[in-house]
């Protein structure tokens, strides 16, 4: 195995250990609230569809790396 195909795999590895780690960073404190840890209102929910976009953007860009280094190693 090459050195660059070497360092792909750990770099694939690398990303799917964070992505194991953190898929969901912003989920506990979504459940904080759903399970009323937090005082209700407009201000809650607002907060709740944010930490939702967040889940999915982060979701997205790491499947989106995984993807990239995945199909380089393909290619090779």
């Amino acid at each position: 195995m090459s050195e660059e195909n070497a360092l792909l795999q750990f770099t694939l590895s690398r990303i799917q250990t964070l992505s194991d780690q953190h898929w969901h960073t912003f989920t506990a404190s979504r459940q904080a609230m759903d399970g009323h840890a937090w005082v209700g209102g407009t201000a809650s929910r607002g907060f709740a569809r944010e930490l939702d976009r967040s889940d999915a953007a982060l979701h997205a860009e790491l499947r989106k790396a995984l993807e990239l280094v995945r199909n380089e190693l393909n290619r090779r």
